[in-house]
């Protein structure tokens, strides 16, 4: 059987859950770059005011006592971090000490700077201002590289979550579901092969579902043996009825219509059928004297002797009985043969008066045989009898206990 072109259904979920997951890959990596960011951007704040808060009173000292060695060392403190590139200590009486590592004009530089107010370390009066200024090309380039390694490690979890659980699907459902697939496909009607199923499936969803197809299968396997057997039961009763419709029930021979279907049956493979009317002679003296059951008797006797007859005259045909003691012998013809005929009919008026032995009586009977042939091409089954009849009732009137071939008005016989 061939199998159907089908998507597999495994593959599809796979498909749908890597969509899903690719989908939550994306939106968290823009909320974790966004994060990230501002992640970076607060560590940064939060390490620059520890490290202002740190140096505050030395920077203080320096503006308070104007010691330009103490303001450098606050200064070169700063610069080694190198997330910032400029530092400023301004008292607010004009006294300043500065250093960059820019080229931005001085009044731009301090303005995009961060602030940070220094008191007097005698009575904690506002003294002045330290300065930093940022350089953000190394923040930003830190906070790509933060960014990124979170981004590489949940990148990493990811995909062996993902491949993970695409191995554990396909080992738990992928396989068992292609395999149930393969065993639903080579499955045939009337099959005694049930489905196998492993034992770590047998309890699950997939055991179910395998149990119920067996079930099926045995019901269905069950259902089309009682099909067959009703419908061979069926064959046999129409053949029997057909041939009971055909036969007659005493002698077993053909009737009237089985031997009507027989002609035409074999006036395709044939090109003449020669017709024996077969009426017995005396018949009606032997129910009269021996009752009718010595009549059923003779007659069956006579269907053995006839059908014996035709079969070791060795020429295709039928033996019928079409009324009470008429008898018919069909023979299917290549060609026209007279002498056959005749030797077939002698035979069957000496068969005819052979005696019979019933009970403690011996009797006997004769026989009027009239002989019709028709070409098969144009044959009419009702015309061969009645010329058949015509002869044969020719024979009564002479002296019965013969045959005759049929003759035309001008006593022509019908045999060419």
């Amino acid at each position: 059987m061939n199998r159907p072109n089908s998507k597999s259904l495994s593959n599809r979920l796979l498909k749908i859950v890597s969509i899903l997951a690719m989908m939550y890959l994306v939106c968290l990596l823009v909320i974790m770059v966004t994060v990230g960011f501002a992640q970076a951007d607060k560590s940064h704040k939060e390490l620059e005011q520890k490290l202002a808060l740190s140096l505050s009173n030395t920077a203080a000292i320096a503006l308070y006592v104007n010691n330009k060695e103490i303001a450098d060392e606050v200064i070169s403190s700063l610069l080694l971090h190198e997330e910032i590139d400029a530092v400023r200590l301004e008292s607010d009486e004009g006294v300043s000490f500065s250093s960059n590592h820019v080229v931005d004009a001085e009044s731009s530089l301090w303005v995009n700077s961060n602030q940070y107010r220094l008191y007097s370390p005698t009575d904690g009066e506002p003294l002045g201002t330290l300065y930093i200024h940022n350089n953000h090309s190394v923040l930003q380039q830190k906070a790509l590289s933060q960014v990124f390694s979170q981004v590489a490690f949940a990148l990493g979890q990811f995909f062996v979550t993902v491949i993970a659980l695409v191995l554990v699907f396909e080992r738990i459902i992928g396989k068992p579901l292609t395999s149930l697939s393969n065993a639903l496909n080579s499955a045939t009607p009337g099959s005694t092969d049930l489905i196998p199923i492993d034992k770590k499936n047998q309890e699950n969803e997939l055991g179910v579902v395998v149990n119920s197809v067996n079930t099926f299968i045995e019901n269905s396997r069950h259902a089309i043996e009682r099909e067959r057997g009703l419908r061979s039961q069926i064959e046999h009763w129409e053949q029997y009825y057909r041939n009971l419709a055909e036969q007659d029930t005493l002698t077993g021979l053909k009737n009237r219509l089985g031997c009507e279907k027989y002609v035409e049956q074999v006036a395709s493979s044939s090109r003449y059928i020669a017709l024996l009317l077969v009426d017995l002679d005396g018949f009606k003296g032997i129910n009269d004297s021996y009752g009718h059951a010595a009549g059923d008797f003779v007659l069956k006797e006579i269907a053995k002797r006839f059908s014996t007859l035709q079969l070791d005259s060795n020429v295709p045909g039928v033996v019928g009985r079409i009324g009470g003691d008429e008898f018919v012998i069909y023979l299917a013809l290549q060609k026209t043969d007279q002498e056959l005929l005749e030797d077939i009919a002698s035979d069957a008026v000496r068969l005819a008066n052979l005696p019979f032995a019933y009970q403690s009586h011996v009797f006997s009977v004769g026989c009027s045989v009239g002989i019709s042939v028709g070409k098969t091409i144009s044959i009419d089954a009702e015309k061969l009898v009645h010329q058949a009849d015509q002869a044969m009732y020719a024979v009564k009137q002479l002296n019965k206990n013969d045959y005759q071939f049929y003759q035309a008005e001008d006593n022509v016989t019908n045999i060419k």
